[in-house]
């Protein structure tokens, strides 16, 4: 028997995504916990942010960092010492958002 599945075109029916690595910072002699967001692709940069309550979710401030800056947030999931936080909205050239400008 035939199957009548239809191919998925990846072109057109699977949306781009820019990942956003999140990694926690535990506190060293010199400073306090931290939250680092990396973006891999290209190796394009990271910016760490304090942590602002430990026993809080680390997911949840990195993904608030994200929002307030403007991203536009699809999905999350995680991998063994990171959690990754997908957006449409990523910075290539002089447009979209960039890791080195979050506030």
């Amino acid at each position: 028997m035939k199957s009548t599945t239809k191919k998925l075109n990846v072109h057109t029916c699977v949306m781009n995504t820019r990942s956003i690595f999140v990694k926690f910072l535990p506190p060293t002699n010199n400073k306090g916990p931290r939250i680092k967001l990396m973006d891999k692709y290209n190796d394009v940069g990271s910016k760490t942010f304090p942590c602002i309550d430990t026993s809080s979710d680390i997911l949840q401030q990195a993904v608030d960092i994200l929002h307030r800056n403007g991203a536009n947030i699809i999905c999350r999931s995680s991998i063994p010492d990171f959690f990754i936080i997908n957006i449409t909205n990523w910075g290539s050239d002089d447009e979209g958002l960039k890791i080195k400008d979050l506030k």
